[in-house]
């Protein structure tokens, strides 16, 4: 009825994790791949956009963004007002 096979295990999970701790510590220290990759261009040639094309481009997200965010605005007090008043019916 002793205790020192749970004592012998919590030491030995304690070693393990200390192993795996120092393993690791490479990885943190820059002994990664990542970090000697060099980067080369693309493929891709993006396009060159004037600054007044770029500008009406601007104008014309915010635009739809705008509207967008009003419809869903409208939308939801729609919803809200809907659901105020079918309360209010079911209450009555």
């Amino acid at each position: 009825m002793s205790f020192g096979g749970q004592v012998n295990d919590m030491v030995n999970r304690i070693k393990q994790n200390a192993a795996l701790k120092n393993a690791r510590k490479g990885k943190f220290k820059g002994g990664n791949d990542y970090a000697h990759i060099k980067y080369t261009k693309t493929e891709y040639d993006f396009p060159k956009i004037s600054e007044k094309e770029l500008e009406k481009i601007k104008i014309k997200i915010r635009k739809t963004t705008t509207f967008e965010r009003n419809k869903q605005l409208l939308f939801g007090v729609i919803i809200a007002f809907i659901t105020v008043l079918a309360l209010l019916i079911l209450n009555s």
